[in-house]
């Protein structure tokens, strides 16, 4: 199925609004895509505006390809994400377009999360929309819209995205056939069927669940086991604060299971029942434990060390 599919499906009212735009040629000057999960619809925009093969983005043509690597010479990209945008971000947007399409098509400038810009930054953008330029088009990405100026929201075709649904989600992985933790596990940890890709029958993600099971069951049951298996296991294998911390929000699931286990609500990990029923826990405690262990994932964005870290967690916990 192409993204385009995807989008019809996922994103009726974004898909609706640029049918007719770009089918009747009246295409906003600015589009800001609020949600989540905006950097590929985003991605979409931008290589519809260049590509010349169908209506929306062929994602097969050279100039679509360009635009994913960040290679089309008329495309510049920045993520507020990455590097908070400023006053010289703007300039440079400005600076190059003020100079003749290299392309020979639309000039474009993406801007994701672009609540995360400084005041300065913020204006200058303004009065390059207030004063738009034919041929000239702005795609922006913010999680937060209460952050972004009402003067730019005013001059931006604004889209909300709808979340995907975990109905949906759940029914595509179940076509890798993967079994029923797998599906139920990577449903929760992400938001599209793009995202779990890297985790599909992937060892990393078959490891990172034994070391789950293995650190509840010597937390409640051999304690005394539960830093060295951790040190000369997970942390022997894997050093990498992205790998930490999926396996921080792995094991935080298998901590609510706790509570559902409790009140005969479904499991994350279905498998795990048995050890479970096991566990003589109370609400409060396990409660301190997810907590501790979401304070222990916000601290890994930090410079902290990673080992000293989760050291600290599994004393604390």
């Amino acid at each position: 199925m192409s993204y385009q599919n995807d989008l019809q499906s996922q994103q009726p009212i974004l898909y609706k609004i640029l049918i007719q735009s770009f089918t009747t040629n009246k295409i906003p000057h600015a589009f800001l895509l609020v949600g989540k999960k905006a950097h590929k619809p985003a991605m979409f925009i931008a290589k519809s505006l260049v590509c010349s093969q169908d209506i929306l983005a062929c994602e097969q043509c050279n100039d679509c390809r360009r635009i994913d690597e960040l290679k089309y010479a008329d495309f510049i990209y920045f993520n507020g994400n990455d590097e908070s945008l400023k006053k010289n971000h703007v300039e440079y947007i400005q600076k190059s377009f003020d100079k003749s399409s290299m392309e020979g098509k639309a000039k474009i400038y993406m801007l994701e999360n672009i609540e995360n810009s400084s005041t300065e930054a913020m204006n200058s953008l303004l009065k390059m929309l207030e004063e738009p330029e034919s041929g000239i088009y702005a795609i922006f990405t913010s999680q937060n819209l209460n952050r972004v100026l009402p003067t730019i929201q005013s001059r931006c075709q604004i889209i909300q995205l709808l979340p995907q649904s975990k109905t949906l989600l759940k029914e595509q992985l179940s076509n890798d056939n993967l079994n029923k933790d797998d599906i139920n596990i990577l449903s929760e940890l992400f938001d599209s069927y793009d995202e779990c890709q890297n985790y599909i029958h992937s060892d990393v993600f078959e490891s990172l669940k034994i070391e789950v099971y293995h650190f509840i069951e010597d937390l409640y049951f051999h304690r005394d086991n539960l830093i060295i298996n951790v040190e000369t296991h997970l942390l022997k294998n894997y050093k990498d604060k992205n790998t930490i911390q999926l396996f921080l929000n792995m094991l935080v699931l298998s901590f609510r299971d706790l509570f559902h286990v409790k009140h005969s609500l479904p499991l994350t990990y279905e498998s795990y029942k048995k050890l479970y029923e096991r566990i003589e826990d109370s609400e409060e405690n396990i409660l301190d434990k997810i907590n501790l262990v979401l304070d222990t994932e916000f601290l890994l964005n930090t410079n902290a060390n990673v080992m000293l870290l989760i050291d600290s967690m599994m004393i604390n916990i």
